[in-house]
């Protein structure tokens, strides 16, 4: 349906408020609270007709926002109008909306006229002395240097980082600054839960719910939107960013990745509308991680064409699932049993309640209760006792029963079969990461930006007290926290663009970039929050500062969308396996032997004159920080194989072998993931056009190399990498760079965008 507006509809009504909304849609954004008071308005005014009252309603749909002609058409309608008022540089847009309404109403309509005017522009947050030359360009988001020594522009940096996903970022930006998703303390979890449910409400009725499904179900088909959208909620009340995350992600994400078109067309429009309400019920009592080993069975009743879905005992108990409470449908996790035999996990759509929001029959739920955090998330438990449902709600993509009863699916093997499946939900890391690293970025704004009012002690009487910002020590605590955001966050944002443009369906890659990199950011928001609420005292011990709700609610993203400690273990077991496959032949030989040809030659550059070289130019060159990286990855994998390759030739039990490798498997998974970030962020400097932003940008990732370098320095000695000189000047260049990215503080995380309303601390406010 087009957005072409017809002359002739431009009445001079319609004309006295489009000042208003032309500014109002200026940022692409009208929210919830805008709508219900500009609908309100209109429709109480006797001065406009119902056509032309139903002609500005039109443009307040948020998923059908004027288009560029439109646009068009207002400014030179407007534009045509407005020769002949007496229009200046102080006249607002009310003033000029007045002026047009003078033409063809009473006095008397003219003063409801006006009324409205002023209450619509106070609640499009136009009020004000906004000049009437808005109509002939945007307000100029002036590109602003900040005072504090900085010497790039932050809108710049800012919209790098946004990327092709800038549009987006910015309409949640602005969506989420409206008081409709204003930070409530709430208590009581059950008042907290149905506020985030109407949240998550108001998001589907934005449209951005439905970014990564198909057109033809009203979808965007932008699964990068989808993704930036969850990056955007991690800057708000996490209990939002988690229900929207299950609801439009885990149940939405099943039904589009792992259903067919029959699923499709019966349920996903309702789903990213949320009129059908869903949770993701995978994880069991007795199994978390090892999704294998789920004991819910889905056994085919040949009979009746019908699955029958049971938890045969109390340990089979779906256990933590978000949206539980709220929901009508589950996506059941649980083995397929057919003619008595079983065919490995797979996901069947369960109704668990009716119309009236009563439970089904033989479906058990319990609340999980209040937890350490995400309250406003209605977590919990449940049980199923033979609850029969069609075999077309198996969601069949891998695996179908035809009419015949006979079970079939396109891939033949079942291991195969089972890491495709889970590959195909694998945004969810990529998404869990990219909240832990908004939610570092929220922490590290408001502390550092405490830490750039706040003043304490000074030597002399006479001098104002010191910034805290200015000790050394508090730079140590914050700046390299602000290093490893930046890398953390450039490795997934590339991360989210290869999984966004993958084309081959192999998922596997991908799967071990994801579990590293969502285990690195998700520790990494942990420490950093903890860090940030000391680098502020007792005033980031207040509820007030944020601090408290951060810690809580990002401190489950360390053990779910898989516990990071075994997730590790993946991404070592990823790492051997993808370099075993990049020979021609499964040879482990052959890759022990190239590995050691490797580092071999890496041996021979790694002389005493490398391993001690001091001067700076050396210790700040990328290509030092590369192959340092590489080489830590590549010996780790080499010791690796090597232990695994001692014990199976001793006949050493696999499993047993592998567990005596487990530690150094976890070293190995944080190099292969740290390497991942130090090569993004260099990739994504290489990029940068603004050569101030790109300057600000080397320092910060050369701060990052070294950091990482000199925490693992122990690995470095020990395998004569560094000397000891060396690792002394690696420890006084960081110093260096904290001194020199000082300045900077302020902008580095003014670029992270976020909204003062977003941050929900007082601390920044006022001391």
């Amino acid at each position: 349906m087009s957005n072409q507006v017809l002359p002739g509809e431009l009445t001079e009504g319609i004309l006295s408020f489009l000042p208003l909304f032309y500014v109002g849609w200026s940022d692409s954004v009208l929210s919830p609270s805008e709508m219900k008071i500009i609908h309100e308005k209109l429709n109480c005014l006797e001065c406009l007709t119902a056509e032309e009252k139903a002609y500005l309603i039109k443009w307040t749909d948020p998923t059908s926002p004027p288009d560029e002609s439109t646009f068009k058409e207002w400014v030179i309608a407007l534009k045509s109008y407005g020769k002949d008022l007496a229009v200046d540089g102080k006249t607002s847009l009310v003033d000029l909306g007045l002026e047009i309404a003078k033409g063809s109403q009473s006095g008397k309509d003219l003063e409801e006229t006006k009324s409205a005017l002023i209450e619509l522009g106070k609640a499009l947050g136009v009020d004000g002395q906004i000049s009437s030359n808005i109509l002939l360009s945007k307000i100029d988001s002036a590109n602003e240097i900040k005072p504090d020594g900085a010497t790039f522009d932050v809108k710049a940096l800012q919209d790098f980082m946004d990327g092709e996903y800038a549009d987006t970022k910015n309409r949640m930006r602005i969506l989420l600054s409206d008081h409709a998703f204003a930070y409530v303390t709430e208590p009581d979890k059950d008042i907290f839960r149905l506020r985030i449910l109407d949240q998550t409400k108001e998001l589907a009725k934005q449209g951005v719910s439905a970014y990564s499904f198909p057109k033809k179900y009203g979808g965007g088909e932008r699964s990068g939107d989808h993704i930036a959208v969850f990056e955007m909620l991690g800057y708000s009340d996490l209990s939002l960013a988690i229900k929207f995350g299950v609801q439009f992600g885990l149940f939405g994400g099943a039904l589009y990745s792992l259903g067919t078109e029959k699923h499709h067309k019966k349920y996903l429009e309702a789903m990213h509308r949320a009129d059908l309400l869903g949770c993701f019920a995978m994880t069991e009592t007795g199994h978390g991680s090892n999704v294998n080993g789920l004991t819910t069975t889905a056994t085919y009743d040949s009979d009746t064409k019908e699955l029958v879905i049971h938890s045969p005992n109390v340990e089979a108990g779906k256990e933590y699932i978000g949206n539980a409470m709220h929901s009508t449908m589950a996506a059941v996790f649980a083995q397929l049993i057919v003619d008595g035999e079983s065919h490995g996990v797979h996901a069947v759509l369960v109704p668990i309640r009716d119309d009236n929001n009563e439970l089904m029959p033989g479906v058990t739920v319990k609340d999980s209760g209040y937890k350490m955090g995400l309250n406003g998330v209605d977590n919990g438990r449940i049980w199923f006792d033979n609850v029969r449902v069609p075999k077309d709600n198996l969601l069949n993509r891998f695996g179908d029963i035809d009419d015949n009863g006979h079970y079939d699916s396109p891939l033949k093997n079942p291991s195969k079969r089972f890491f495709t499946m889970l590959g195909a939900l694998v945004v969810g890391r990529i998404c869990v990461g990219l909240a832990g690293i908004s939610a570092s970025k929220s922490a590290l704004t408001i502390a550092t930006k405490y830490a750039l009012k706040r003043r304490q002690f000074n030597a002399k009487d006479n001098l104002p007290e010191t910034l805290i910002m200015d000790y050394p020590t508090h730079q140590h605590r914050l700046i390299p926290l602000v290093a490893k955001t930046y890398a953390y966050y450039f490795a997934l944002r590339r991360l989210a663009d290869k999984y966004t443009n993958n084309t081959d369906g192999d998922m596997r890659h991908i799967e071990t970039l994801a579990a590293g990199l969502k285990s690195k950011a998700t520790w990494h928001a942990t420490r950093t929050i903890q860090e940030c609420r000391e680098a502020c005292g007792g005033k980031g011990y207040l509820k007030e500062n944020r601090f408290a709700d951060l810690k809580a609610d990002t401190d489950i993203f360390t053990t779910f969308e898989g516990d990071n400690t075994v997730l590790m273990q993946l991404v070592a077991k990823g790492v051997l396996t993808e370099f075993r496959k990049s020979f021609g032949e499964n040879n482990f030989f052959a890759v022990m032997k190239y590995l050691q040809e490797r580092l071999s030659k890496k041996l021979i550059e790694i002389n005493p004159s490398y391993a001690n070289n001091t001067s700076v130019s050396h210790l700040l060159d990328p290509r030092f920080h590369a192959h340092a990286f590489r080489y830590r990855e590549e010996k780790l994998t080499l010791s690796v194989s090597t232990r695994m390759r001692k014990y199976l030739g001793q006949r050493i039990d696999p499993n047993d072998a592998y567990m005596r490798c487990q530690l150094h498997m976890l070293e190995l998974g944080a190099a292969y993931s740290e390497r991942l970030a130090l090569t993004s962020f260099q990739s994504a400097i290489e990029t940068v056009e603004d050569k101030n932003v790109k300057s600000a940008l080397e320092k910060v990732c050369q701060l990052y190399a070294l950091t990482i370098i000199q925490q693992e320095k122990g690995f470095f000695l020990e395998n004569e990498y560094l000397g000891v000189s060396k690792t002394k000047a690696i420890r006084r260049m960081i110093a260096k760079l904290n001194q020199e990215l000082r300045p900077m503080a302020g902008t580095l995380v003014d670029s992270f965008g976020i909204p003062e309303e977003l941050l929900g601390a007082n601390i920044i406010l006022y001391n």
